[in-house]
Protein backbone atom coordinates (compact mmCIF):
# COMPACT_ATOMS: atom_id res chain seq x y z
CA UNK A 1 0.00 0.00 0.00
CA UNK A 2 3.06 2.88 0.97
CA UNK A 3 4.80 1.69 -2.29
CA UNK A 4 1.59 2.56 -4.22
CA UNK A 5 0.99 5.55 -2.61
CA UNK A 6 4.68 6.76 -3.36
CA UNK A 7 4.24 5.54 -6.88
CA UNK A 8 7.88 5.03 -7.83
CA UNK A 9 7.60 5.20 -11.53
CA UNK A 10 6.23 8.87 -11.35
CA UNK A 11 8.16 12.23 -12.20
CA UNK A 12 7.61 15.69 -13.00
CA UNK A 13 8.94 17.02 -15.85
CA UNK A 14 9.32 20.94 -16.54
CA UNK A 15 10.19 23.27 -19.44
CA UNK A 16 8.56 23.72 -22.89
CA UNK A 17 6.72 21.07 -24.71
CA UNK A 18 6.88 20.38 -28.51
CA UNK A 19 3.16 21.40 -28.68
CA UNK A 20 3.58 24.94 -26.97
CA UNK A 21 3.40 26.58 -30.32
CA UNK A 22 5.17 28.15 -32.74
CA UNK A 23 6.81 31.84 -33.56
CA UNK A 24 5.30 33.73 -36.89
CA UNK A 25 8.42 32.12 -39.26
CA UNK A 26 7.72 28.63 -38.20
CA UNK A 27 10.14 27.71 -35.68
CA UNK A 28 8.48 26.17 -32.73
CA UNK A 29 8.93 27.52 -29.00
CA UNK A 30 10.77 24.44 -27.94
CA UNK A 31 12.97 25.19 -30.70
CA UNK A 32 14.19 28.47 -30.05
CA UNK A 33 14.13 27.19 -26.07
CA UNK A 34 16.65 24.45 -26.93
CA UNK A 35 18.57 26.95 -28.70
CA UNK A 36 18.69 29.61 -25.97
CA UNK A 37 19.37 27.08 -23.51
CA UNK A 38 22.41 25.66 -25.01
CA UNK A 39 23.22 27.67 -28.04
CA UNK A 40 23.19 27.79 -31.41
CA UNK A 41 25.19 25.34 -33.40
CA UNK A 42 26.94 28.06 -35.34
CA UNK A 43 27.70 29.93 -32.23
CA UNK A 44 26.64 33.16 -33.12
CA UNK A 45 23.59 32.65 -30.07
CA UNK A 46 25.53 31.97 -27.13
CA UNK A 47 24.00 29.35 -24.22
CA UNK A 48 22.00 31.12 -21.89
CA UNK A 49 20.67 28.13 -19.58
CA UNK A 50 18.03 28.89 -17.73
CA UNK A 51 16.30 24.64 -16.89
CA UNK A 52 19.13 23.59 -14.96
CA UNK A 53 20.31 26.56 -12.90
CA UNK A 54 16.28 27.55 -11.69
CA UNK A 55 16.24 23.83 -10.57
CA UNK A 56 19.53 23.71 -9.03
CA UNK A 57 18.45 26.93 -6.88
CA UNK A 58 14.61 25.16 -6.17
CA UNK A 59 16.13 22.15 -4.98
CA UNK A 60 16.08 23.39 -1.09
CA UNK A 61 12.85 24.33 -1.33
CA UNK A 62 11.62 20.96 -3.39
CA UNK A 63 13.58 19.02 -0.87
CA UNK A 64 11.80 20.87 2.16
CA UNK A 65 8.44 20.34 0.25
CA UNK A 66 8.73 16.72 -0.15
CA UNK A 67 10.19 16.50 3.36
CA UNK A 68 6.55 18.45 5.24
CA UNK A 69 4.21 16.39 2.55
CA UNK A 70 5.69 12.49 1.86
CA UNK A 71 3.97 11.91 5.51
CA UNK A 72 0.78 13.34 4.34
CA UNK A 73 1.33 11.23 1.15
CA UNK A 74 2.56 7.85 3.55
CA UNK A 75 -0.40 8.70 5.82
CA UNK A 76 -3.03 8.99 3.31
CA UNK A 77 -4.13 12.22 3.82
CA UNK A 78 -2.80 13.79 0.56
CA UNK A 79 -1.60 11.53 -2.94
CA UNK A 80 1.38 11.92 -4.59
CA UNK A 81 -0.06 13.33 -7.77
CA UNK A 82 -1.31 16.60 -5.75
CA UNK A 83 2.40 16.27 -4.15
CA UNK A 84 4.38 16.56 -8.01
CA UNK A 85 1.68 18.67 -8.50
CA UNK A 86 2.83 21.35 -6.45
CA UNK A 87 6.73 20.70 -7.24
CA UNK A 88 5.40 20.89 -10.75
CA UNK A 89 3.82 24.36 -10.52
CA UNK A 90 6.72 25.21 -8.24
CA UNK A 91 9.56 24.61 -10.88
CA UNK A 92 7.53 26.23 -13.78
CA UNK A 93 7.70 29.65 -11.39
CA UNK A 94 11.31 29.04 -10.71
CA UNK A 95 12.17 28.70 -14.54
CA UNK A 96 10.23 31.85 -15.28
CA UNK A 97 11.64 33.87 -12.98
CA UNK A 98 14.90 32.59 -13.91
CA UNK A 99 13.91 33.70 -17.94
CA UNK A 100 13.18 36.91 -16.42
CA UNK A 101 16.53 37.01 -14.43
CA UNK A 102 18.68 36.23 -16.45
CA UNK A 103 21.31 38.99 -17.85
CA UNK A 104 24.37 37.83 -19.41
CA UNK A 105 25.40 37.03 -21.45
CA UNK A 106 23.89 40.37 -22.90
CA UNK A 107 22.33 40.46 -26.31
CA UNK A 108 24.55 42.67 -28.96
CA UNK A 109 23.37 46.33 -29.04
CA UNK A 110 21.70 45.51 -32.95
CA UNK A 111 19.44 43.25 -31.29
CA UNK A 112 18.49 45.28 -27.97
CA UNK A 113 17.49 48.36 -30.58
CA UNK A 114 15.24 45.47 -32.54
CA UNK A 115 13.77 44.35 -29.78
CA UNK A 116 13.88 47.44 -27.58
CA UNK A 117 14.92 45.65 -24.31
CA UNK A 118 18.26 44.56 -22.95
CA UNK A 119 16.44 41.23 -21.77
CA UNK A 120 18.38 38.71 -23.30
CA UNK A 121 15.71 35.70 -23.03
CA UNK A 122 12.31 38.39 -23.29
CA UNK A 123 11.02 39.87 -26.59
CA UNK A 124 7.35 39.02 -26.89
CA UNK A 125 7.05 36.64 -23.77
CA UNK A 126 6.15 33.56 -25.65
CA UNK A 127 9.18 31.58 -24.73
CA UNK A 128 8.48 32.32 -20.41
CA UNK A 129 4.71 32.02 -20.99
CA UNK A 130 5.43 28.33 -22.80
CA UNK A 131 7.14 26.78 -19.52
CA UNK A 132 4.93 23.81 -18.60
CA UNK A 133 5.13 20.78 -16.45
CA UNK A 134 3.54 17.72 -16.65
CA UNK A 135 3.87 14.50 -14.09
CA UNK A 136 4.84 11.73 -16.33
CA UNK A 137 3.47 8.24 -14.76
CA UNK A 138 4.22 6.32 -17.22
CA UNK A 139 -0.02 5.49 -19.04
CA UNK A 140 0.92 8.12 -21.47
CA UNK A 141 3.40 9.08 -24.23
CA UNK A 142 5.31 12.08 -22.94
CA UNK A 143 5.19 14.66 -25.82
CA UNK A 144 8.95 15.38 -26.47
CA UNK A 145 9.97 18.97 -26.00
CA UNK A 146 12.72 20.75 -24.20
Amino acid sequence: DLAGRLQEDVRVLAGVPKGAGTYEDGLTLATIAAVNNFGSADGKIPARPVLGPAIEKGAPQYQRLAEVMIPKVLSGEMTMHILLEQMGQLAEGHIKQEITDLKTPPNAPSTIAAKGSDNPLIDTGAFRQSIRYVIDDGSEPIEEGL
